[in-house]
Order: C-alpha cells, then structure tokens, then sequence
C-alpha cells in the first residue's frame, strides 16, 4: 500500500511556470550528461547523409528518442549499434 502523502496548494501561474521550467532545464541537464544529438550531429559523426539517417530510423536500425516533434539519439547507443553491425567507419570514429 502506498503511503505519500499528497499535498495541494496555490501558487501564481508565475511560480508555476517557473517550477515548470526549472524541471525542464533538470531534464535537459540530465540528458546532455549522456550526451545527446541532433540529427545532424549523428550525420556528422557517422558521416552518413540525412536521408540514410531517416532510413535507419524508419528501419528501426538505429536509436532515437523522441520529445515533442524533436528527435534526439544517446551517442554511447548509436555507437553501441553500429559497432555490433560492424558499421564500416567505426574505425575512423573511435
């Protein structure tokens, strides 16, 4: 049985706004300790073009993460990926 204790108050759209925002930025601090990508970003690294990225995507071959419309890929899993497909430019990566 749970036992939290629920608590209701009222605050100023202006406080919640701002609770809201400092719980985003946490989240976004959290997720560039494991360092995120761009699209781009994972483009640049495994020096593919965009529209190989998509496919991969689509394929379910690589990663991604959604938040909103933004998509975002954890670098440690894409590279865990390609290195266990023995992606041929794994070797000028690391």
């Amino acid at each position: 049985m749970r036992t939290d204790n629920i608590v209701l108050m009222s605050i100023s759209r202006e406080e919640l706004q701002s609770l809201i925002g400092d719980a985003v930025r946490s989240e976004f601090s959290k997720k560039r300790e494991k360092e995120i990508l761009s699209g781009k970003e994972v483009c640049d690294l495994l020096h593919i073009h965009p529209s190989t990225l998509s496919s991969w995507k689509r394929e379910n071959k690589i990663p991604y993460k959604r938040i909103g419309k933004r998509i975002f890929f954890e670098k440690a899993e894409v590279l865990a990926v390609m290195t266990e497909s023995n992606y041929k430019k794994m070797e000028s990566i690391k």
